[in-house]
């Protein structure tokens, strides 16, 4: 076993055993916890581009739902059904998305397609901003925001875009203070841990991009 492994299995049976402990100053719900880790095995083996992290990533998404629906963030609820859904059409995309149904390469997203990300992602926000006001949900904005942004984000991984990394970095950014300010102290936590993993893996989806052009030139 390879240290960053023996080193996450340690680490995740230390966060299930957090909402057990009576000496701690903050509830922390078992639900979060099993989220947290499986969400944070999840991103690390995507940002090692292993197709293993979307399955894993199917029990963090449900359970994330719930907790997400109890503290009122229905935008984060809404994403996590989202997650559902692409996360199965990801397996398929990265394992037969590629040429004669061959494992799908790391790409680059068309610099032609920017301005309507930006546009998409505006209109978007401003028009789940206003449903989640009239829904009574917390922290409207911050949540359409994070919400509309991860979407883009994922439909980006689940192309195995380069891109795609630099919205997770952007988004866990938010994440973090989000989460604390509603009391998801574990969840904050794990957000800022995804934060460093989407540099990673940022980091070696543009080594593995450069890999596959030197393996492969355009014509």
């Amino acid at each position: 076993m390879n240290r960053p492994i023996l080193i996450g299995t340690i680490g995740s049976v230390l966060l299930l055993l957090l909402p057990v402990q009576k000496w701690l100053p903050l509830e922390i719900s078992f639900l979060e916890a099993i989220a947290v880790v499986t969400s944070a095995w999840s991103v690390w083996l995507l940002s090692r581009n292993n197709p293993w992290g979307w399955w894993i990533g199917l029990v963090g998404v449900v359970a994330y739902s719930w907790v997400f629906y109890q503290v009122r963030l229905y935008g984060e609820v809404g994403i996590q059904l989202f997650y559902l859904v692409t996360s199965l059409q990801a397996i398929y995309s990265w394992l037969r998305g590629g040429e004669n149904h061959t494992e799908k390469p790391i790409a680059r997203i068309p610099y032609r397609w920017i301005p309507w990300l930006v546009g998409i992602l505006t209109v978007s926000v401003m028009g789940l901003r206003s449903l989640l006001i009239a829904m009574n949900g917390s922290a409207p904005f911050w949540d359409a925001l994070t919400t509309v942004a991860s979407a883009i984000a994922q439909l980006l991984l689940m192309q195995r875009y380069v891109e795609s990394w630099y919205l997770w970095i952007g988004v866990d950014t938010i994440y973090v203070p989000l989460y604390a300010s509603r009391g998801l102290y574990l969840t904050s936590f794990l957000y800022a841990i995804f934060w460093l993993l989407a540099i990673g893996g940022l980091q070696n989806f543009k080594r593995l991009y450069s890999a596959q052009k030197q393996e492969k030139p355009e014509a």
